[in-house]
This record gives structure tokens, sequence and C-alpha cells, in this order.
């Protein structure tokens, strides 16, 4: 069953949202509490779309997204910020189940396309994108400026 997360569920969420953040072995640096989830996905002005994957009464995948404008197609545009389905869980439908309901999400919203990045190397995942008629939008690279970098940016303001 794919759904939103619902109140009850903040640690559950939380444990799902630290394994996709461990993925590269090394545990996340700013590990993911059941308050954070509490006061920011869940609370009475969340901060993402969450829609989570329940299978035999367990959460076993989740996926956050953030409404984001797009000059290129003059609408918004729903970003998938998130996307992950436990090993033990996959290849049952939850992570197109999760896609779905926020292509769902999207066209209620009058987005014109949900738009996400893929880590590089990410094979498994590139499949499963082109299995949901994904397509690359050609040589991309994600960038970020965090920290201090974002501080001392900042302040050229």
């Amino acid at each position: 069953m794919i759904r939103p997360a619902c109140a009850g569920e903040e640690a559950q969420v939380a444990a799902l949202i630290n394994a996709i953040n461990s993925l590269d072995g090394l545990p996340p640096t700013r590990p993911m509490t059941a308050e954070i989830v509490r006061r920011d996905l869940l609370g009475p002005e969340p901060k993402a779309l969450l829609r989570v994957a329940e299978w035999d009464r367990a959460l076993v995948g989740f996926a956050t997204a953030g409404f984001v404008y797009d000059a290129e197609r003059q609408a918004d545009a729903l970003m998938l910020l998130d996307l992950y389905v436990e090993p033990a869980a996959r290849r049952r439908g939850f992570a197109r189940g999760l896609m779905a309901a926020l292509a769902r999400d999207a066209k209620r919203h009058g987005a014109g396309c949900l738009w996400w990045g893929v880590d590089e190397g990410d094979d498994e995942a590139l499949v499963f994108y082109r299995s949901i008629g994904a397509r690359s939008e050609g040589l991309f690279s994600g960038e970020i400026v965090e920290g201090v970098a974002l501080d001392r940016l900042a302040e050229l303001a």
C-alpha cells in the first residue's frame, strides 16, 4: 500500500531516511530522528511531500518530494528528493507505486513534470527509471553549496 505517512510512524520513517543516507556504507553525518520527521514532514506545515510504502503492517519504503518552479516549462515541477525501498522489499512494485503516487500529486497540483537526479553509477536505479518512462536530460551534474561555503556566498549579497 502506498499512502501519506501518519502520526505515530515518525521512528519508522526516520529509520528509512537513515538507511538511504547510509548507502555509501557510512552512517549519516546528520542522523534523522523521529522528532525531526514529526516537525518537518508530518507537522502542520510540512517542508516536503512524504509518501510511504507499507507491507505487512511495516513501512518498507518512502519518497519525499517538493514543488519548485520550472521556467523551461512555465509550470511547477515536483522534484523527487529521495526514493528508497528496503532491499528485502524490492521488486514488489513499491518504488513504482511511490513514483506513481508522486506523479498523481504532480498532476493534481498542475505541475509540468516530475524531476530528479540520479547518483552516478546507480545502474539499478537507472534501469528502474527507464522502466517507468523516464529519460535522461543529458549530461548533468548535481551541485551543492552548504555549510561554510553557503555562509561565504550569502555574505556576498
